[in-house]
């Protein structure tokens, strides 16, 4: 007599009610596409090597450098869910999708925009005001997994929404919903680059989607997109340089050479994806802009943004993902767009920055656009004389290792410098 184990038991009886695993599957797939998933796939549980290699790398190099809970040992465990859940037979990754926005055009009477990325702006799962895509996506896996349930029995499930150890790109390359971009982003053919990923590891072995075969090509569009030099070969990111570590992650101050390439943003960037060709057909409409005050919005008031105490920031980003950047950072950043804006209607506001915020990152960051501002007002014939009889400097390496700050223009490997401009408000003009 031939025993049956208990658990063999328990996946025939779930066979015997849903027929078979892969008509599962694809039910699973549609219904995720009902709830707004942009794409559904699966993959097995076996380890990411190639994933786990280029992370290491990645640790080696220095380039996760600021991110101290991106370690060896978390890489390493990231990329073999299987030996940490041993339950695991299989693992679903999902897109959801989220809408780009514009950058604004031009500014307000003397009020700068700054910039903040399209995902922090997602409104939340009723359509209100934005919400921490944590939050959302968890809750739309958990939905994901009471159906499954009600299908196919006691399941077993476990997700991961950015913050769990689990290899999302990795992931959702092999279950096939996507492929790498040169920007390192996933690129799918539902929304482009505008998806938030997450993953979910299942007891049932439902069968593996084939890996996607597409890539970039030749096209290199994001790689010169990003303005500090960032993305330091097709799919390989330097954190330290990237925009949305320096104004997330980053605590203290922004190194000063990298502050002027930095534009307006002060919560992410999207300006690799904004690049992306594929994005221009497959991403989901523009999110409008709306008014530039508030927050997350598109396009905040700058001025608000650095005035906030911990009160006001906490009442306006409470349930956002702008809430983990904290005040200070996000009053560092507006400093910082501040500066580089160049609005000489500014200087009131930065100068009770220096005289009375509380954090001295945001005093000296308020300093430095006091004194950019101030520079780039100088009268012309200052200005040139400050500012061009520098040597010429040769370049070392490809334009994108952002040696040159957002002053400074290339001819031949030879970097040119030139004044940032300023941009006078109504008031500042003579009648």
């Amino acid at each position: 007599m031939v025993r049956v184990a208990p658990a063999a038991n328990r996946r025939a009886a779930i066979l015997g009610r849903v027929g078979d695993w892969t008509a599962l599957r694809a039910d699973l797939r549609a219904e995720a596409l009902a709830r707004g998933w942009s794409a559904l796939g699966v993959t097995g549980v076996e380890p990411f090597a190639e994933a786990r290699q280029h992370g290491l790398d990645a640790v080696a190099a220095g380039r996760m450098d600021g991110m101290p809970w991106m370690t060896a040992e978390r890489v390493t465990a990231s990329t073999d869910l299987g030996a940490r859940y041993p339950w695991a037979r299989s693992i679903v990754a999902l897109a959801w999708p989220y809408r780009p926005v514009r950058a604004p055009e031009g500014f307000a009477e003397d009020r700068p925009a700054g910039r903040m990325a399209a995902y922090a702006c997602m409104p939340g799962s009723d359509g209100g005001p934005a919400a921490d895509y944590h939050d959302v996506l968890g809750r739309r896996c958990d939905e994901l997994v009471d159906w499954l349930r009600g299908r196919a029995g006691e399941v077993r499930a476990k997700r991961f929404v950015d913050h769990g150890w689990a290899m999302d790109r990795a992931v959702a390359e092999r279950a096939g919903i996507g492929f790498t971009g040169k920007h390192a982003s996933l690129l799918t053919s539902t929304a482009g680059s505008y998806v938030l990923l997450a993953e979910i590891a299942l007891s049932v072995p439902l069968p593996a989607d084939t890996p996607s075969k597409k890539g970039c090509g030749t096209c290199a569009a994001c790689i010169p997109a990003c303005p500090t030099g960032a993305i330091v070969a097709p799919g390989v990111i330097d954190a330290r340089r990237c925009i949305s570590y320096l104004t997330i992650e980053h605590r203290g101050s922004i190194p000063i050479e990298l502050r002027p390439l930095m534009g307006t943003w002060v919560f992410g960037c999207d300006l690799c994806q904004e690049a992306c060709p594929i994005n221009h057909r497959r991403a989901p409409a523009a999110l409008e802009t709306g008014a530039p005050r508030g927050g997350p919005v598109p396009s905040p008031d700058l001025v608000d943004l650095l005035a906030l105490d911990q009160r006001e920031f906490a009442e306006r980003f409470a349930g956002s993902a702008v809430a983990r950047s904290g005040r200070a950072a996000l009053a560092r950043n507006a400093a910082v767009a501040l500066g580089n804006a160049g609005l000489v209607a500014t200087i009131p506001a930065l100068r009770r920055a220096v005289e009375q915020d509380p954090d001295p990152v945001v005093r000296e960051a308020a300093a430095w656009a006091l004194e950019r501002i101030a520079g780039a007002a100088r009268p012309p014939a200052i200005r040139v004389a400050s500012a061009s009889v520098e040597e010429p400097e040769r370049r070392a390496g490809s334009h994108h290792d952002g040696s040159a700050d957002a002053g400074s223009h290339q001819r031949d490997g030879i970097v040119l410098r030139r004044p940032p401009r300023v941009r006078e408000s109504p008031a500042d003009r003579n009648p």
